[in-house]
């Protein structure tokens, strides 16, 4: 039978030293990128899935040297090229990444702004070339992308915000990839200790509702910028050239920042800020794939998170009177709640009907074909094949 245990020293290695080095004190570049690394792949471990091919990659071959810069789009403008697509729920339309303003949301526990910012990662020459929006924004940077959120709440925040990802639905583990999870997972919490929550999900055909779903959450000390304005004063416009200079950021001082934003209190009347890239750098999501994880190999997303479209969300958890610890629906109070998928990876027509209004869903369809590809317990085995190969007798 195949053995784990080399996988499990490799993990050790390349898992938990460079994820303690960016948590709890300052690291080298290596082990910012290693820890990186780490966080995503538990992400991508939780749901794995038969899935169908990345779509092709556009060839540069007819492409210019000097590609023509790419104009911005304004809201509810449709860009050129592929892109990351996405709504708010409740859905305020179809959205996408660079535009030139952020989009407006509002729920019944707050009110903000979003903007996703991306890089061309399907045309590696405008890439390079820096013509295309916040270009200049991305030049000497090594992240894929970057998440701006604005909010003000309705109300005092009184219990702690949790900030992550959501699975939309239960999909069984296999057996390779449930043993790899709860390694990675048994690690994590041995750096981050108890702030730090993951849940597969419950399987809907073994157990009784009410079902959790599938989620890997942290605080807020997950995000990488932080900037508080006072009530009555202007915040910042997301937009803005010099964002990247407001507020306080993880990279100045990690064990400071963490130690503010663990006590930080969210209060109504300040506008509060956040913006997040960390892990972006090992995540491509207009490519919906996983880059540098693994050597020389791109991981499709749908191999482990299902299918599109993946939630990003902001929520807090209310107390349970039974003593309940999962993450139910009946218990999250969500502040931020927004699906995103990638133009060539859109969710199907069904689940777009129900997430966008009519006049929208023809906007997010798939610019080509997908193929079949191989299972996903074949493509985990193949890919951890150096560190789960059997044992010499």
């Amino acid at each position: 039978r195949p053995s784990l245990s080399g996988f499990a020293t490799c993990r050790r290695a390349m898992v938990v030293e460079p994820l303690a080095s960016h948590l709890l004190a300052p690291a080298s570049a290596l082990a910012i990128s290693a820890a990186c690394a780490a966080v995503w792949l538990l992400v991508i471990l939780l749901q794995p899935k038969r899935a169908s091919r990345s779509a092709v990659a556009p060839s540069l071959s007819d492409l210019s040297s000097a590609p023509e810069p790419q104009a911005g789009v304004g809201i509810g403008e449709i860009p050129e090229g592929p892109n990351l697509q996405y709504t708010f729920q409740p859905s305020s339309g179809l959205l996408h990444a660079n535009s030139l303003e952020s989009s407006v949301f509002e729920n019944e526990n707050a009110e903000g702004r979003f903007l996703p910012l991306h890089r061309p990662t399907w045309n590696n020459a405008l890439d390079k070339s820096g013509k295309y929006p916040y270009g200049d924004h991305f030049t000497g940077r090594k992240r894929l992308w970057e998440m701006r959120i604005q909010l003000r709440f309705k109300q005092d925040v009184t219990r702690p915000m949790r900030f992550g990802i959501e699975l939309e639905n239960y999909v069984p583990l296999n057996g390779a990839s449930r043993k790899l999870m709860s390694i990675t997972v048994a690690a994590l919490r041995q750096v981050a200790g108890s702030e730090l929550y993951h849940s597969p999900g419950d399987d809907p055909k073994r157990t009784q509702a009410p079902h959790e779903k599938p989620v890997f959450t942290m605080p807020l000390w997950a995000f990488d910028q932080v900037i508080i304005t006072p009530k009555g004063e202007t915040p910042p416009d997301l937009s803005d050239p010099d964002f990247s200079e407001f507020g306080t950021k993880r990279v100045d001082d990690r064990e400071a920042f963490i130690a503010e934003m663990s006590k930080l209190e969210l209060r109504a009347g300040p506008t509060y800020t956040f913006s997040f890239w960390g892990i972006s750098q090992f995540l491509d999501d207009i490519n919906w794939q996983v880059t540098k994880v693994i050597p020389f190999k791109n991981i499709d997303f749908n191999v482990f998170c299902g299918a599109p479209p993946v939630r990003l969300v902001l929520y807090t958890l209310r107390d349970d009177v039974d003593g309940e610890q999962r993450h139910l629906q009946t218990r999250k109070a969500y502040y931020f709640n927004l699906p995103f998928w990638s133009s060539k990876k859109p969710p199907s027509r069904d689940r777009l009907r129900m997430l966008l209004p009519r006049d929208a869903v023809g906007e997010a369809t798939e610019t080509e074909a997908a193929k079949p590809r191989q299972g996903s317990s074949q493509t985990m085995l193949s890919t951890f094949a150096c560190c789960i190969r059997p044992r010499a007798p």
